[in-house]
């Protein structure tokens, strides 16, 4: 691998950009767009930013900055395309390349307006910013929809012209106008604009401060080491060689997005040192295969909620290795109030890519190697930590029922485990597991053989969850088996769980309320007939009644005549919200047949297990009735039944529920 095709990834201050370099914008990209709404929001951002950490009455924070979206770029090699653009006297050479812009541009020449808006209102020329201001000159922007696009951004402010009938120049001249008046506070900024900023950090309210602040900041931070109190831009240079229109394909249309991932990818398969490239090939092999594995949604989901979906699933890996690194040494009673404090910083952008740039920041050669290898070892452990807890059927069990419970659980077991005695087992990792479990059903009692939680409380899903998934850790404890090769069977599907939703299925749910259509009433006695028909064939004196009152339009006496027939009869709420009457259920199955007798459902639920649908182990249970004792009632689901099922609950989940008597 030579440095022509290896990728650069780093931080650049706004003000190392302003050395009069060329910024080419080429034909597939669209035009500016930027909206009033998106300008004043990054005014307000950066005048915020500069008055809470850097202002006048604050204390400098050493290495704090603020960070624009990343801007992806090329050196462009095409003389067809450099000549053209460049004004006459510009040096262009390999350490100071026309750059093609495949990503940012909006940023960059929003930048761009602002800096030449305050420039001019400053009355500051390009050759008194030179001399007066460190070698500094502003850099060219080149459209090429738009020929004559560099002389227009540089005429700006200077005379007013017609865009009316050129989309691309009206919204960079609407740019400039929507500054003005945001940095003067007229018209709909006078209470949000920059004086309205400076009365709320007790400035003094002119504009001429707000553009000093807003000069300085974009100024601030030339150099690596130079950071603190500046603007700064991820940027992700892309090799010479690269396929500019294909990266811009994938960015745009979200195959790749630059993540935190992709940009701490960037860092990791860099190429250090010669004779090292077995090194970062190997790395890259790694992280491949973590890829791909995190891409296995039977790992994926054992490890995330639905609701936790992330845009590049590798961003796990780094998220836990930042948190465990975050955590080191702090207390067991604290390690809750730490994670929820950690979250809070997560949702910087681009958190954990700053994270291990700065690691990296200043290092070269061995230094940098070294670095390097140590970091990529404490990702590697995360990712072979899971793959351990995926192995093991118990662990994957309990872990994929805590991360369903809550997604900062899974941090908080990899701390836990991360940071076991040596002399502690994997059978104490597993009782650490389940109390975790405990905890969360901590208020759910079990006296008696009742429980005390009822459809509507949050956690009867959870319970009902729990329920299922500790069946199948009883079944591994019990086998004989080798699990190495028949473990999977006794896995949780978690994958199955998140990708489909789930009811609190009434097992018993007769509703009077549900029926309220003819047409659907008529259905209802049709299929409840024919799942009677053997009682219907013994009894053809009922049939023909049932039959008579259908034909008359008396639909529900002949519901309930069908409900008399079929033994079931009318239980009260408080008996029909019983955890003993509640299964767990896929939507779909269980809004198929609605309000259904038993037998209708027994029927459907069976048929869909046939066809290899996932039914929860006891909700096949509870219409497989293995918990009618005697076995004489298959078509019904009794109170005898509901006390059973209850009891069996109980017994399942002893080891779990609150059972102490008060």
């Amino acid at each position: 691998m030579t440095s022509e095709t290896n990728n650069i990834i780093e931080r650049k201050a706004i003000s190392d950009l302003l050395n009069g370099g060329y910024f080419y914008i080429p034909p597939y990209q669209r035009g500016y767009r930027w909206t009033p709404t998106q300008v004043t929001q990054l005014l307000h951002d950066l005048f915020s930013y500069a008055n809470e950490t850097h202002g006048s009455n604050h204390q400098n924070i050493e290495g704090d900055y603020y960070c624009l979206q990343p801007v992806v770029a090329r050196p462009v090699t095409n003389d067809n395309i450099i000549k053209p653009i460049l004004s006459e006297g510009a040096v262009v050479n390999e350490d100071n390349p026309v750059w093609e812009i495949i990503d940012g541009q909006q940023r960059l020449t929003t930048i761009y307006i602002l800096y030449k808006y305050l420039m001019t209102k400053e009355g500051i020329s390009d050759e008194e910013l030179e001399e007066d201001y460190g070698g500094k000159k502003l850099y060219h922007l080149v459209y090429a929809t738009r020929k004559d696009s560099a002389q227009f951004l540089e005429d700006l402010g200077k005379s007013d012209k017609d865009t009316a009938s050129n989309i691309d120049y009206f919204h960079m001249q609407q740019a400039y106008d929507t500054i003005d008046q945001w940095i003067r506070g007229k018209g709909e900024y006078a209470e949000t604009g920059g004086i309205a900023l400076c009365r709320r950090y007790q400035l003094d309210e002119t504009v001429k401060n707000v553009r000093t602040t807003l000069f300085n900041l974009l100024n601030a931070g030339k150099g690596k080491k130079n950071t603190t109190g500046s603007v700064q831009i991820l940027w992700y240079e892309l090799s010479k060689w690269s396929d500019a229109i294909n990266e811009f394909r994938k960015i745009n249309t979200g195959k790749i997005y630059l993540t935190d991932a992709e940009l701490i990818k960037a860092l990791f398969l860099k190429r250090q040192t010669e004779g090292l490239e077995h090194i970062q090939m190997q790395r890259a092999l790694e992280w491949e295969n973590i890829e791909n594995t995190l891409h296995n949604d039977s790992f994926w989901y054992f490890l995330n909620r639905r609701k936790n979906e992330m845009p590049n699933r590798i961003d796990i890996i780094f998220q836990l290795a930042y948190k465990a690194e975050y955590m080191k040494d702090v207390p067991d009673d604290k390690i809750d109030e730490k994670l929820k404090e950690c979250e809070t910083k997560l949702q910087d952008k681009n958190r954990i890519f700053n994270f291990y740039y700065d690691k990296f920041d200043g290092l070269n050669g061995e230094a940098l190697t070294t670095k390097i290898e140590k970091e990529w070892d404490a990702v590697s452990k995360v990712f072979h930590v899971l793959e351990d807890w995926y192995e093991d059927v118990v662990c994957y069990n309990l872990i994929g029922m805590l991360c369903q419970y809550n997604g900062n659980l899974l941090p908080k077991s990899y701390i836990h485990f991360i940071g076991m005695e040596e002399n502690q087992s994997r059978e104490d990792f597993k009782k650490w597991l389940k109390n975790e479990i405990r905890k969360q059903v901590a208020d759910i009692s079990a006296r008696s053989g009742q429980i005390n939680i009822s459809y509507g409380d949050p956690k009867v899903f959870n319970l009902l969850l729990l329920l299922n998934v500790n069946h199948l850790n009883r079944q591994v404890e019990q086998t004989k088996d080798d699990l190495n090769k028949i473990g999977a069977i006794y896995k949780f599907p978690f994958a199955v769980l998140t990708s489909q939703d789930w009811d609190i299925e009434h097992i018993d749910s007769f509703t009077k309320n549900g029926l309220k259509r003819v047409d659907d009433q008529k259905k209802w006695i049709d299929t409840a007939m024919d799942d009677l028909k053997n009682k219907l064939e013994e009894n053809e004196e009922a049939k023909n009644e049932i039959n008579r009152l259908r034909d008359n339009e008396k639909l529900m006496d002949a519901i309930n005549k069908l409900r008399q027939l079929a033994e079931e009869t009318d239980a009260g709420e408080e008996i029909k919200n019983n955890i003993g009457n509640l299964t767990l259920l896929d939507s779909t199955t269980n809004r198929s047949y609605g309000n259904s007798l038993f037998i209708t459902k027994r029927k459907t639920i069976i048929e869909r297990m046939k066809n290899g649908v996932f039914v929860p182990v006891s909700t096949s249970y509870v219409f497989m009735k293995l918990f009618d004792e005697e076995g004489t009632r298959r078509t019904q689901w009794t109170e005898g039944d509901m006390k059973s099922y209850q009891k069996y609950i109980c017994e399942e989940l002893r080891d779990y529920l609150n059972t102490e008597e008060n």
